[in-house]
């Protein structure tokens, strides 16, 4: 039995610590094109009658070529078309159109510009009254401190430990050098 747990924690120790991975969850790498010519379609359009937002674009491109429009309600009540495209090195191209008289005028913003103030504070000065409140010093004598210290004495016990000299004698050399004969 207990063999067959140490088994099921040394599994289990084994399986955490690669978290589970399995091959199916790796991620799949794709080889994009950076190169390739853009296609596109784009779209949005805002339409708020409380603020007076009114506007909306088309966009579309397909490689070199963008041709798109967009529209937007002036403060006036106008509507502004404008159709655009641009084709390789051309440029910007851009036809405006305005179509009067179709929506109501934006409303007034909801602040007004403050105007100024030309009312100038006086300074108000105050007489200062007199303080009739002088503080009475206070004398206590202080007590007297009866408190002593006492030195503290401690004799110094002897020390029976004497170290003693060390010397390295030298160990006995059986080796003799003979006399050189030239």
């Amino acid at each position: 039995m207990i063999k067959f747990v140490v088994f099921a924690l040394a599994i289990s120790a084994v399986h955490c610590q690669y978290g589970g991975y399995q091959k199916e969850q790796a991620p799949e790498y794709k080889e994009q094109d950076y190169y390739a010519p853009a296609h596109y379609n784009f779209d949005y359009a805002v339409h708020d009658e409380h603020t007076g937002d009114i506007k909306s674009q088309k966009e579309q491109r397909e490689g070199d070529r963008t041709d798109g429009e967009y529209t937007l309600v002036e403060p006036d009540g106008t509507l502004r078309v404008v159709k655009y495209y641009v084709d390789g090195k051309s440029g910007f191209v851009a036809e405006v159109h305005r179509e009067p008289g179709k929506y109501k005028p934006a409303p007034e913003p909801a602040y007004k510009k403050q105007e100024p103030s030309y009312y100038k504070p006086r300074p108000s000065y105050q007489k200062a009254e007199p303080s009739y409140y002088k503080p009475q010093p206070s004398y206590e004598k202080a007590e007297p401190s009866y408190y002593k210290p006492q030195p503290s004495y401690q004799k110094a016990e002897p020390s029976y430990y004497k170290p003693q000299p060390f010397y390295n004698k030298p160990e006995p050399s059986y080796y003799k050098p003979q006399p050189k004969y030239y």
